[in-house]
C-alpha cells in the first residue's frame, strides 16, 4: 500500500495587488514671500515641515506648521500655503494615488489632516520620509541607479505601511452600525472582484449579487443600497464599477498583458466590450492609459 506525503501550510500571506502611483515627490525651500495658490487635486499628499514656518489652508481652516510637523491632505481638499517665519522654509511632499478600495478605505478613516512634531503618526514615518528624501535630493543632481529606484519602491511601500498603521490606531472617530454594514458590504465588493478575476466571469445583471449580499447580511436588497449610499455616497454597483476599474488599471501598469488577455480576466466576453467600458469610465481607450502610465506628466 502507497503511502502519500502531506504537506501543510505553516504560514501565508495574501497574494499583494496593489497599484500606486508616487507623483510630485520634492523638496523646496522657500523665502518668507513665497506662496502657492489654492487647489484641489485627486492625490493623497503628505506635507513634511523640516525647516521654519508655514502656514496651510485647508478646507477653510487654518493650520500653522514648524519643524516636524506634518500634514496629511486627502483627495479633494483645497488647500493653499504661505510662509509663516521671517527666515523663509523648507519642505517635503508627497503626493501618491492607490489603485486599492479598501487601503483608500483606512487611509480615509481619520479626517484630521494635521500632526504635531512630537506624534505618533510623525516619529512613525518620519524615518522613511528621510530616507526619501535623501535620495530625492541624490536625484537631483545625478540620476538615481536602478538599485536605487528599487530604494524608493520599497521605502513608498514601507510608508504606505506605517500611514494605515498609524491611522488605524488614532481613527478619531470610531465606526458607527452603520459604517461597519457598509464596509461589510464594500467587503463583499471587492470579494466579488477577487471572484472575477481568478474565475473570468462577470455577471451581466448586478441584481444577483446584490442580492446574495443581502442575504448573507440578513438584510433586503433595498438596505442594503441605502445604506451603502449613505455611507459611501454612491450605489453599491458604482463602487464595483469602480473596484473593476482600479483592478484594470492596476493590469494595464503592472503588467506586460495585452488587453485582450485582461480584458478576458476581468470577465468581458470581448475586448471591444471591455475597452469601450474602460472608456466610459476614464475617458481613454486602456491603450492610451497604459502609454500615459509609461510616460507620466511631471507635477508641480
Amino acid at each position: 500500500m502507497t503511502k502519500h506525503s502531506e504537506a501543510v501550510y505553516v504560514g501565508r500571506l495574501p497574494d499583494v495587488r496593489m497599484s500606486f502611483q508616487l507623483m510630485g515627490l520634492h523638496a523646496r525651500k522657500a523665502d518668507s514671500n513665497w506662496t502657492y495658490p489654492s487647489h484641489e487635486h485627486s492625490m493623497y499628499e503628505i506635507h513634511w515641515m523640516m525647516e521654519g514656518q508655514m502656514s496651510m489652508l485647508i478646507n477653510g481652516k487654518l493650520y500653522h506648521q514648524s519643524k516636524g510637523d506634518l500634514l496629511f491632505i486627502r483627495p479633494g481638499m483645497t488647500h493653499s500655503c504661505t510662509g509663516a517665519g521671517p527666515k523663509g522654509f523648507t519642505y517635503f511632499s508627497v503626493h501618491f494615488s492607490v489603485h486599492d478600495t479598501s487601503f483608500c478605505r483606512e487611509l480615509n478613516r481619520s479626517k484630521d489632516p494635521y500632526y504635531p512634531a512630537d506624534s505618533s503618526m510623525v516619529s512613525a514615518i518620519s524615518p522613511v520620509l528621510s530616507t526619501l528624501y535623501d535620495l530625492a535630493t541624490e536625484h537631483l543632481s545625478d540620476s538615481l541607479s536602478s538599485s536605487k529606484q528599487m530604494k524608493v519602491h520599497a521605502a513608498v511601500f514601507e510608508l504606505l505601511g506605517s500611514l494605515v498603521g498609524q491611522l488605524s490606531q488614532n481613527a478619531s472617530i470610531p465606526l458607527s452600525r452603520k459604517e461597519e454594514i457598509a464596509h461589510q458590504i464594500a467587503e463583499h465588493i471587492e470579494d466579488s472582484v477577487r471572484y472575477i478575476h481568478l474565475h473570468g466571469e462577470i455577471q451581466e445583471s448586478n441584481r444577483t449579487w446584490i442580492q446574495d449580499i443581502a442575504k448573507s447580511l440578513c438584510m433586503s436588497t433595498s438596505q442594503v443600497n441605502r445604506i451603502f449610499r449613505e455611507v459611501y455616497g454612491r450605489a453599491p454597483r458604482k463602487y464595483l464599477s469602480e473596484t473593476l476599474l482600479n483592478e484594470a488599471q492596476r493590469l494595464l501598469q503592472q503588467t506586460d498583458l495585452n488587453v485582450d488577455h485582461i480584458a478576458m480576466m476581468l470577465g468581458y466576453k470581448t475586448n471591444a466590450h471591455f475597452s469601450r467600458q474602460f472608456k466610459r469610465w476614464t475617458g481613454i481607450a486602456p491603450s492610451e492609459f497604459r502609454l500615459g502610465a509609461q510616460h507620466p506628466v511631471t507635477r508641480n
